[in-house]
């Protein structure tokens, strides 16, 4: 049985704390350690050996350290975890940038320790649907994808609205929808360009809009807005045969509809209007077109499947299933996404 320990006992601590130690075989989180006195005192409430430094539960007989505290305490925590001997599961982001990252991975490499990151949403419903709908290519050639996520709630605030921190949303839900698109496009990211906005919180942003256009000339669009009241489709993909829609976050389905033919009778008709017509916004022909619902397989992937994975490459060496080469990505395309709202640029990743 591998013993893990962790560091930062928050919300998203006491999370991995009671699904690793109901959900996972071989894997038991028995310690922790959070700087927040009363975090501690809950920790100690669930049977966990609390410690009263990080240092001191890095000396301690655990294998394996999960991250999760603010972002700009990712790359001092992870680097010292493995030169302590212990393997690292971190919260994402992985760090503050591509810099802090290659000093992460570097410690990795050198030490023969596992450093990953918890990218959960790779077991969201809605996006194995949407792989699904890509690896089966049942919209012939892809040209277009949207990823949108949507709140009217605003942060939660505290550290998440302190730039220092690693706040706002863009580290928050923008890592995670970055990183389902490019396991989504088979394809080099080569550009990006992106706009943020800071509606409550003047330090962090509020909203972000990343568009990323790939080697193979797809473009995706990732928006995550916590001040939007009316929503836009979870998912959104364009091909030369068809569309698919998601309308919700874990959506159990998408509509999916293909033309049955790419031929257009432009004699058809015309939609009128009181200022004119139209021939190009005139709809198909219901018998032109078909409709369906696509499901997630039956044999997709689990979020057990992650911490499985985390087990297999501790005692058998496994590859990991959440690589540096996917972290290196992601984070470059997020060190893209700052500059590109900074300058108002297209920022060309090669």
């Amino acid at each position: 049985m591998l013993k893990a320990g962790l560091i930062g006992y928050g919300n998203m601590g006491s999370w991995h704390v009671e699904n690793v130690n109901s959900r996972i075989e071989g894997l038991d989180i028995v310690a922790a350690y959070d700087i927040n006195e009363e975090r501690a005192e809950l920790a100690r409430g669930v049977g966990l050996t609390v410690y009263n430094s990080a240092e001191e539960l890095l000396a301690s007989d655990v294998d394996l350290i999960v991250i999760a505290t603010p972002n700009n305490f990712h790359k001092p925590y992870a680097i010292a975890a493995m030169e302590a001997g212990k393997h690292v599961v971190c919260e994402k982001p992985a760090c503050m940038n591509s810099e802090e990252l290659e000093e992460i991975i570097a410690v990795s490499e050198r030490m023969g320790k596992l450093f990953t990151v918890h990218q959960n949403r790779r077991f969201d419903t809605d996006y194995l649907i949407m792989k699904r709908i890509i690896e089966e290519n049942m919209l012939g050639k892809l040209y277009f994808l949207d990823s949108r996520l949507y709140s009217n709630r605003g942060s939660s605030g505290r550290w998440r609205a302190t730039y220092e921190a690693g706040g706002g949303t863009l580290y928050d839900w923008g890592i995670h929808m970055i990183d389902q698109v490019l396991c989504l496009v088979d394809s080099d990211p080569v550009y990006v360009f992106s706009q943020l906005q800071s509606v409550r919180f003047p330090a962090v942003d509020d909203v972000c809009r990343v568009v990323i256009g790939f080697e193979n000339g797809l473009k995706a669009q990732v928006v995550a807005d916590l001040w939007c009241y009316i929503n836009e489709p979870r998912w959104h993909l364009s091909g030369d045969d068809g569309t698919a829609s998601i309308d919700r976050w874990f959506g159990k389905e998408a509509k999916v509809v293909r033309a049955n033919t790419k031929e257009v009778n432009w004699e058809q008709g015309c939609v009128y209007t009181s200022n004119g017509l139209s021939k190009t916004m005139w709809p198909r022909p219901v018998q032109e077109i078909s409709e369906t619902t696509v499901t997630a397989p039956e044999n997709s992937p689990v979020w057990e499947d992650f911490y499985r994975n985390v087990v297999d490459v501790i005692e058998n060496g496994a590859e990991q299933i959440v690589k540096h080469s996917e972290i290196r990505k992601s984070m470059r395309v997020m060190d893209a996404a700052f500059k590109s709202a900074k300058d108002g640029s297209c920022v060309h990743l090669k």
